[in-house]
């Protein structure tokens, strides 16, 4: 019998609508019922393609037993994570508080006024894995409930009270540490130190690809000209692309790898990750000009396309890990499969290739054991083994279009599309954008965070607004196109009065009124942050458009947020990686007249931490009074010069492409694949 998750649209929610539990959505109705009952509410967050949220699901959730002791002593209340981020933020904080981590599935118990006094992650349902049962977890709940209520709501109280100081950032300000680097210094001598040289990535198992903080690397090593930067991004690059972590079949990366050598991954794949690598792999290759990180780059954009992208145009959010019930069983191969699929001459080349000397029947996911194989061969085996694959039951599909996840998309296909000098993926980029604006003016230009079989769920936060003002600025440099510049300048004043904490210098997570309370969101996790995010957009705007606001709140965040960014560099690198757009090597180049003749420069030039701008009638009409910088030049210009700035310092003009080449190059110091 259905319970009442059978009406909802998040396809999370809609995978326990079946199970015997009386589950709730998260809604003031569920806690009005457990102030009027006067028990506590079972909190339960997860997401369609976790999963340690479908073992818990087969195990308790489905379970009559689990059921019945949940009936009559708790609220039952499911959240989709992805759909709920600002329930899910406070949820987690408040797990991390009481018993030092987190993951998912997220398990909390509230009072009746959603203050929290248990938190777990996975819990089975009878005792294993050094962990206590579920069952023996409800019962222990319950009895302190009936017998020491007040102990309950005491230690209730005391977490709340810590989890608001900690999300509102109430506590102390850090102390300053006695170094005379700054913030950028810092996190390169920090990621020295925890760099695998032998593996590539960070620190042990596992690993994570943490593309954000590849991207710094490459910008430190940009402006300071330390080549050991750029070397540690590029093994990490091509430590993933060989490993197991790449799906070396179908394209894409799954979500971590559990292993030092990124061989055996966690296998569900999250259309952030293929964002996020997307833009690396392409800034990788344009730095070095290694044809591998191109190829890669153009394979996990072709998975994004054939597996992750809708009808429409726009992007989906996720694959599951399992499917048949097995964890990456759709992934798994073995000798014997290979050679079965492509016969004995490129099976056994390919068997050698993927597996190495491991036995016949073993199942394995695949890994490169030689860097850089045949290309066109293994290309053609590729392609025969997705074939054969094709006919495997596919993992589960997540099709939630979320706001922050379709910006992301659009931004690293225009970025490297520019990049990579491929129009396709501009033209995918321009393509969803304007599919995405549609909906948005349909919508009255409300922004929303989920979007579900066309109905728009819940509202907007920061992240949303941040990448979409991000993904407006990566089309305007990609296409020259002022309309999404505009459409930038705009979202960023409504940012600024919505969500901006001058006192603090940073944005809130959510609108007013939107949550349990408001939160900051500072922190890098496995992507970039919200605020880290704006602060780019912020400097970038200002570059390319002289706009004063951005210019202004971007030096209110960098003023009050560096002693936190050289408390804990590694946490905040992406916010941290914004301090590039000061430097030199941050050229901004303006053309008037014709500027087709710098076309070519601005495309193949080593610089990522370039902007250009075409000062022409149309733009300069559609950003009147948000574009001061454009008054400096002349708009009626024909004959084409370009005129190369840095912060607080303009170079002579430039007339010809080759000079406006050298002058990018020099600017910013880079490396070939060998570094």
């Amino acid at each position: 019998m259905a319970n009442r998750l059978s009406d909802e649209k998040s396809p999370y929610l809609r995978q326990h609508a079946d199970n015997p539990v009386d589950w709730h959505p998260f809604s003031e109705e569920a806690f009005e019922e457990a102030r009027r009952l006067d028990i506590p509410v079972f909190l339960s967050i997860g997401y369609s393609t976790c999963h340690w949220c479908h073992v818990m699901n087969r195990e308790s959730f489905s379970d009559q037993e689990v059921a019945k002791a949940l009936l009559g002593r708790f609220i039952a209340v499911k959240v989709d994570r992805e759909e709920r981020p600002e329930v899910d933020r406070i949820a987690m904080a408040a797990c991390q508080l009481m018993t030092g981590s987190g993951g998912w599935p997220l398990t909390l118990v509230l009072t009746p006024d959603k203050r929290p006094f248990f938190a777990g992650t996975y819990i089975p349902k009878k005792p294993k894995y050094g962990r206590a049962g579920l069952l023996q977890v409800l019962d222990r709940i319950w009895d302190l409930w009936q017998k020491d209520r007040n102990e309950a709501e005491g230690l209730a109280r005391r977490v709340e009270e810590a989890v608001q100081s900690y999300l509102r950032g109430e506590g102390p300000a850090p102390e300053k540490r006695p170094t005379k680097n700054g913030a950028p210094d810092e996190a390169y001598i920090a990621l020295t130190g925890s760099f695998d040289r032998d593996n590539g990535g960070f620190g042990t198992a596992p690993k994570f690809p943490s593309p954000h903080i590849l991207s710094f690397l490459f910008r430190y090593a940009g402006v300071t000209g330390r080549a050991d930067a750029t070397r540690m991004a590029v093994e990490t690059l091509h430590a993933m692309r060989m490993g197991g972590i790449n799906d070396q079949v179908g394209g894409g990366f799954h979500r971590y790898a559990t292993d030092q050598r990124w061989a055996i991954p966690h296998y569900e794949k999250m259309a952030t990750d293929q964002a996020l690598l997307l833009t690396a792999f392409a800034e990788g290759y344009r730095i070095t000009r290694d044809p591998l990180l191109k190829t890669e780059a153009e394979r996990i954009a072709d998975y994004v396309r054939s597996d992750l992208r809708s009808d429409e145009g726009l992007f989906y959010t996720a694959e599951d890990a399992e499917s048949g019930g097995e964890e990456g069983g759709f992934y798994l191969w073995s000798q014997a499969g290979i050679r079965s699929a492509l016969g004995d001459e490129d099976g056994g080349w390919a068997a050698h290739l993927f597996l190495g000397l491991i036995d016949e029947k073993t199942r394995m996911p695949l890994s490169l054991t030689i860097g850089d194989p045949d290309s066109e061969r293994l290309k053609r085996v590729r392609e025969r083994l997705r074939k054969v694959r094709d006919a495997r039951e596919r993992p589960f599909r997540d099709e939630k279009i979320l706001l922050d996840v379709n910006a992301m998309m659009i931004s690293a296909f225009a970025r490297t599309g520019q990049l990579l000098e491929d129009p396709e993926m501009i033209a995918d980029a321009v393509n969803a954008y304007q599919e995405l604006s549609a909906i948005l003016k349909d919508s009255g230009d409300a922004l929303f965070h989920s979007r579900i079989s066309g109905v728009n769920t819940t509202p907007a936060n920061l992240v949303d607004y941040a990448e979409l003002i991000s993904a407006a600025i990566m089309l305007n440099q990609a296409t020259g196109k002022p309309e999404p510049l505009l459409d930038a300048t705009r979202l960023m004043e409504k940012v600024i009065a919505e969500f901006f904490n001058p006192e603090k210098g940073w944005f809130w997570f959510e609108g007013e009124g939107g949550a349990l309370f408001r939160t900051r969101d500072l922190e890098d996790a496995a992507g970039p942050s919200g605020n880290a995010v704006m602060l780019h957009n912020l400097l970038l705007l200002h570059r390319i458009t002289g706009n004063t606001q951005a210019a202004l709140i971007a030096g209110i965040m960098e003023t009050k947020l560096t002693p936190v960014f050289l408390h804990h560099p590694t946490a905040h690198i992406h916010a941290i990686s914004a301090s590039a757009h000061h430097s030199d090597a941050a050229v901004d180049v303006v053309i008037t007249g014709d500027a087709t003749p710098f076309l070519v420069p601005l495309s193949q030039t080593r610089n990522i931490l370039l902007t250009w701008i075409h000062i022409r009638p149309d733009l300069v009409s559609a950003l009147q009074g948000r574009a001061p910088k454009f008054d400096e030049y002349d708009r009626g210009a024909r004959d084409p010069v370009a005129f190369p700035c840095r912060e607080g310092a303009c170079l002579p003009p430039v007339t010809e492409p080759e000079e406006l080449r050298k002058v990018l190059d020099l600017a910013f110091h880079h490396h070939d694949a060998s570094g």
